[in-house]
C-alpha cells in the first residue's frame, strides 16, 4: 500500500502577481513563485539566461591532468581511458577519446562490464595494460576511491589520471592527478557536474579554450546524453549543456545518433530532455547492462551511416531484451513475496532468486519500490554468491543501512538512494533480518512518501497557451522537475481504454463546462475504481501534443483520488504498515484503531459490491470516514486472514466458507485489541 501524501507548495500571490506584470502567463508566474522565483529578475535568469561555463582550470588539479596528457601526445606515448558501462561513463568516454585523437593522441578505450570486475578500475585490469607496455591510464566517471588501485598502478610504473564527479573517500588515491568537483578542496564554482561534464572540462583544458561554450558543437550533445542519464541537477553550468546539447542533438551530425534516433522512432521530433531520459538513454544503458557497453561506445563513434544503422538495431534488440527480462524477474519477485506476504510489510524488502540477471535487477528493485513504497534490495544468486542492488525513498539512507549490516556482507557500496551489495547466499537471511532490525530502531514509524505538487489549477485554465509558456522552464530533470498540477473537484466524466492492447485508461475531467483529456499509465479501465460521475482529484503533468490538427493540450495523471480525500489515509496506512511490521504501538493508538464488528460488516459489503481494488483502496477510505482508514484496513486485513475475502484479478471478492468464522480471533484484531502491561483487559 503505496499511498503517497499529496504536498502542494506554498502560494505566493505577490510574486505572482509580479511575475504576471513583467509578461509571464499566469500559470506560468503560479509555478515559478511555487517553486520560490518571484522576482522578474529571477525569473528571465531562470527561463532566459545561460550560466556561464566556468574556467576548467579552477578545478583543482585539472593543470596537473592536462600537463600529463600533452606530455603523452608530445611523445607518442598511448594513452588508455578507462571508463564506465553506463551511459554516463561510455558519452564521457566518447568524448575524451574525440579530444585526444583530434590532438594526434594515440588513444585505447576499455570499459568495465558487469559481469567482469564490476564497476570502476581493477587491479587485474592494470595488470594487463601494464603487461602490454601501457604507462598512461586516463579514468572517467570513476576512481575517486581507487586508492589501492592507485598505488598499485604505481607499483606498475602506471601513471593515472582519475577524472570523477562521485564523492570521495577521506584519503584520495595517489595519483599524478585526482579530478572532482566534490574533492573538499576544489574551488571551481559549480559541483553537479557528471562525469561526462568532468570529461567536457578536461577537454576544454586540453585545447586551451577561452570559454568551454566553444566545445559545446562538437561534444555538447555527449555531454548532455551523460548529464540527464545520470539525473544530474538540470541547474546551472549543466543547465547550459543540457539546453545547448539538446539544440545540436536535435540536428545531429553524428550517424550514430542520427541512427539511435531513427530505429527509436524520435527522428524528426522535437528531442527533450525526456526524449533523452526514456527513449535514448534506456538503449545505450541496455548495452552495459546485458551485453558489452563498447557496443554503445562505438555507436557513438561511429562515422558510417550503414554500419550505425546496424549497431542502432542491436542496441534495440538488447533493449528490448532488456525489457523481457526485467518484467520475468520482477514478476519472479512478485510470486515470490506472494507466497509469503508478511515480508512485503517488512520496513526493507529484500528478495533473492537464483540466476537473476544482474544487469535489471537494479531496475526490478526500483520498480517493487514504487508499487511498495518502501526500500527494496533485490539480489540474484549464483554459486553460493549473491550479487544485490538496492533502492529507497527520500526519506531513507539505505548506505547507512547496509554499513550497519557490514559483518553480513562481503562488500558494498552506493549512496542513500541506490546502492549495491555481494554477499554470501547462506547469510541472506540473517542479512534481511539485520537490516530490518536497524531499520525499526532507525525509522519506527515511517512517514509516508510525499508527491510533490507546484500548484492548483482549474481545468479551463489549461490552455494551449498557457501550457506553452510552462516549456520556457525546459529543459526539465533533476533540480527541475517538470511541473506538477492538482486539478481539485472534478467530475469523472468519460473513461475509453488506451492503447494497443487497453493496457492504460484515458479519462476525461469536467469541472463546469470546462473539459481535460487525462492519461493513466499502466491501469485499464476495468481495474480502475474511479467510475462516470464520481468527484475527484488529479495530480497531473501536462505538455503540448501535436496531432494531425490544432495542437493540444494533453495531461498525463501522476495521481489520483477521491475529492476532499485529504492525506489522513496516507498518514494512517504509514502506521498500520509498520504496525504490521512489528513496531511496538502504545494501547491508545491501537484501541483507536480497532474496527466494530459493524465497521467491518459494512467494508465487507463494500467487497461483496465486487467494486473494491487491491491497488487502490482510496474510494473505500472516502466511504468508510478518511479518518477511519486505519480501522478499514485493520477490517480488511482480518477477513483476509480468516480466508473470507481475497485477491481475484484487481478486485477483492468474497470467498465461500462452509463454516461460521469468528471474527474477534484473526491476529491483527487481537493485536489492535492487546492491552500493554499495565493496561486493563
Amino acid at each position: 500500500m503505496n499511498y503517497r501524501a499529496w504536498q502542494v507548495k506554498k502560494a505566493d500571490e505577490a510574486g505572482e502577481q509580479a511575475l504576471t506584470a513583467a509578461g509571464c502567463g499566469p500559470l506560468l508566474a503560479r509555478v515559478l513563485s511555487a517553486r520560490g522565483i518571484n522576482t522578474p529578475q529571477a525569473a528571465a535568469q531562470c527561463l532566459d539566461e545561460q550560466a556561464p561555463l566556468s574556467d576548467p582550470f579552477l578545478m583543482k588539479d585539472m593543470d596537473r591532468a592536462a600537463e600529463r596528457i600533452h606530455a603523452a601526445i608530445e611523445n607518442d606515448e598511448p594513452i588508455v581511458i578507462f571508463g564506465d558501462y553506463d551511459v554516463d561513463g561510455v558519452s564521457a568516454t566518447a568524448i575524451l577519446y574525440e579530444c585526444l585523437t583530434n590532438l594526434g593522441a594515440q588513444v585505447r578505450c576499455k570499459l568495465p562490464s558487469r559481469s567482469g570486475g564490476g564497476y570502476g578500475i581493477t587491479k587485474e585490469a592494470l595488470d594487463a595494460l601494464a603487461a602490454k607496455g601501457y604507462t598512461l591510464v586516463v579514468t572517467v566517471d570513476n576512481g575517486i576511491s581507487a586508492v589501492q588501485e592507485a598505488a598499485h598502478a604505481k607499483e606498475l610504473g602506471v601513471d593515472l589520471v582519475i577524472t570523477d564527479h562521485h564523492l570521495p573517500p577521506e584519503t584520495l588515491p595517489d595519483a599524478v592527478a585526482v579530478v572532482d568537483p566534490k574533492r573538499l578542496d576544489d574551488e571551481s564554482p559549480f559541483k553537479d557536474l557528471c562525469g561526462a561534464g568532468v570529461a567536457f572540462k578536461l577537454c576544454a583544458a586540453l585545447e586551451g579554450c577561452d570559454d568551454p561554450a566553444e566545445l559545446l558543437e562538437p561534444f555538447g550533445e555527449l555531454a548532455a546524453l551523460g548529464t540527464i542519464a545520470d539525473v544530474m541537477p538540470l541547474v546551472g553550468e549543466n543547465r547550459t549543456i543540457v539546453r545547448e546539447g539538446l539544440s545540436v542533438l536535435q540536428d545531429t551530425m553524428r550517424p550514430g545518433l542520427q541512427a539511435l534516433m531513427e530505429n527509436a522512432g524520435c527522428a524528426g521530433k522535437p528531442i527533450t530532455a525526456e526524449t533523452v531520459s526514456y527513449t535514448l538513454a534506456p538503449r545505450l544503458n541496455a548495452a552495459g547492462r546485458m551485453d558489452s557497453a563498447s557496443v554503445a561506445l562505438k555507436l557513438l563513434l561511429c562515422e558510417n551511416e550503414e554500419q550505425a544503422a546496424g549497431i542502432a538495431a542491436r542496441l534495440s534488440e538488447i533493449n528490448a531484451d532488456r525489457q523481457h527480462t526485467e518484467q520475468q524477474i520482477t514478476a519472479a519477485a512478485l510470486e515470490k513475496l506472494a507466497a509469503d506476504p508478511a515480508r512485503t510489510h517488512d520496513r526493507v524488502i529484500v528478495v533473492a532468486g537464483e540466476g537473476w540477471h544482474p544487469g535489471v535487477i537494479g531496475i526490478v528493485a526500483s520498480r517493487l519500490m514504487e508499487r511498495y513504497g518502501r526500500p527494496v534490495i533485490v539480489i540474484s544468486t549464483e554459486n553460493g554468491e549473491g550479487r544485490g542492488s538496492g533502492r529507497a525513498p527520500g526519506s531513507f539512507n539505505l548506505h547507512a543501512g547496509l554499513c550497519a549490516c557490514a559483518p553480513c556482507l562481503i562488500r558494498y557500496g552506493g549512496h542513500a538512494a541506490a546502492a549495491g551489495l555481494t554477499i554470501e547466499e547462506e547469510k541472506i537471511g540473517v542479512f534481511r533480518k539485520a537490516i530490518n532490525d536497524w531499520a525499526a530502531r532507525e525509522y519506527p514509524v515511517p512517514k509516508p512518501a510525499a508527491l510533490s505538487i507546484d500548484a492548483e489549477v482549474r481545468i479551463a485554465e489549461l490552455t494551449v497557451g498557457a501550457v506553452q509558456q510552462l516549456s520556457r522552464l525546459e529543459p526539465f530533470g533533476g533540480g527541475n522537475p517538470v511541473p506538477r498540477l492538482v486539478i481539485r473537484n472534478a467530475v469523472v466524466d468519460g473513461i475509453w481504454p488506451l492503447g494497443n492492447e487497453g493496457r492504460h485508461s484515458r479519462i476525461r475531467l469536467r469541472q463546469g463546462n470546462a473539459v481535460c483529456f487525462v492519461s493513466l499509465f499502466g491501469t485499464p479501465p476495468d481495474d480502475l475504481p474511479y467510475r462516470v460521475g464520481m468527484m475527484v482529484e488529479a495530480v497531473v503533468e501536462v505538455s503540448i501534443f501535436q496531432g494531425r490538427g490544432n495542437p493540444m493540450v494533453s495531461a498525463h495523471c501522476k495521481a489520483i483520488r477521491p475529492a476532499e480525500l485529504g492525506n489522513a489515509p496516507s498518514e494512517q496506512a504509514a502506521w498500520f504498515e509498520a504496525l504490521l511490521a512489528g513496531t511496538a504501538m502504545p494501547y491508545s493508538e491501537r484501541a483507536a484503531n480497532l474496527p466494530t464488528r459493524a465497521e467491518t460488516a459494512a467494508v465487507y459489503r463494500m467487497i461483496r459490491s465486487g467494486n473494491v481494488f487491491a491497488e487502490d483502496l482510496q474510494p473505500v477510505f472516502a466511504a468508510a470516514g478518511p479518518q477511519n482508514t486505519g480501522k478499514t484496513l485493520a477490517s480488511i486485513t482480518a477477513l483476509q486472514e480468516l480466508g473470507l475475502i481475497e485477491q481475484q484479478g484487481s478486485r477483492l471478492l468474497p470467498v465461500a466458507v462452509s463454516e461460521k468464522k469468528d471474527l474477534a480471533s484473526a491476529p491483527i484484531l487481537k493485536k489492535l485489541a492487546e492491552p500493554d502491561g499495565d493496561q486493563p483487559e
